[in-house]
């Protein structure tokens, strides 16, 4: 769906909550002209859009809230590697010893079809299903698609075979990584770790000192950031009722997701019985 040449997603019965469709990436420079061609448009009770904490915006006499993002912020690449502990340096360094290689990756047929053996190898990822699995040709060049004029694929490659890769856009004076996987037959190598290396390395290269890496995550995936240096980082996320029920909604706190309301301590035994589960039924079938 597209007002004002924004693409929006929609979801909610009760309450639909509109928000950009690829947060972090775009943000509304004038939100209140937006709000109004958005009520105008009567499809959603409620806007939602983020800021950046990392630089200067104005602040919005609307219903805020705060949400954590995964944050790294250096001076310079060198003292970035210094201040890594000594597990994460060996382990990037493991990746060049094994014989893992970096390259600049192009979207063509060949990457394509790499990748697709990347998605297809498990039908699981972190203990919940793999969205990308099964996923045809035509899916994932659209998928990966997104922002060409500011995005950069890195490749890492082990004799010649695609073993990992990492999708870095370029935003306002920070870098984003939309995406970064490696095979599970090879994690010995450390493909992600050489992979986040160079992504910080790369940022550097280009005057850009933050690297943002999706929200703040608990578990595997959020140790492995921390390995990194990265931190908790809070940007101020609005809720605008675009009409009655809309107000009544927040009002009501009813624009809060049920996942939202849960203590960690509940969402992390939670995650737990899940990864079973699903590991279970992915050795059954």
């Amino acid at each position: 769906m597209l007002i004002n040449k924004t693409e929006l997603s929609v979801s909610g019965r009760v309450v639909r909550i509109a928000r950009l469709r690829h947060e972090w990436f775009e943000f509304l420079d004038n939100p209140q002209a937006f709000i109004e061609e958005l009520r105008r448009a009567n499809v959603a009770d409620v806007l939602t859009f983020l800021q950046e904490a990392h630089v200067e915006r104005p602040t919005w006499p609307y219903l805020q809230e705060t949400t954590h993002a995964s944050v790294l912020s250096f001076k310079n690449f060198d003292d970035w590697w210094k201040g890594l502990k000594d597990k994460a340096r060996n382990q990037a360094r493991k990746a060049q010893k094994t014989g893992v290689e970096l390259h600049p990756a192009r979207l063509d047929d060949d990457f394509l079809c790499s990748v697709k053996a990347i998605y297809d190898e498990s039908p699981l990822r972190q203990g919940r299903k793999f969205t990308h699995y099964g996923k045809d040709l035509a899916e994932i060049r659209e998928d990966l698609s997104s922002f060409p004029e500011c995005t950069t694929f890195i490749g890492a490659y082990h004799g010649g075979r695609l073993i990992g890769f990492v999708k870095l856009f370029e935003g306002n004076q920070i870098m984003r990584i939309i995406h970064i996987i490696a095979t599970f037959a090879d994690r010995d190598k450390c493909p992600m770790d050489a992979l986040m290396v160079r992504a910080v390395e790369l940022a550097g290269q280009k005057g850009v000192f933050h690297l943002h890496y999706g929200d703040w995550a608990h578990g595997g995936l959020g140790a492995f950031r921390v390995k990194y240096c990265f931190e908790r980082h809070d940007c101020p996320r609005y809720f605008v009722p675009l009409n009655g029920r809309g107000a009544l909604a927040l009002k009501l706190g009813l624009h809060r997701r049920f996942r939202d309301r849960i203590p960690q301590a509940w969402k992390t035994r939670a995650a737990g019985v899940r990864s079973k589960w699903n590991a279970w039924r992915h050795q059954a079938a």
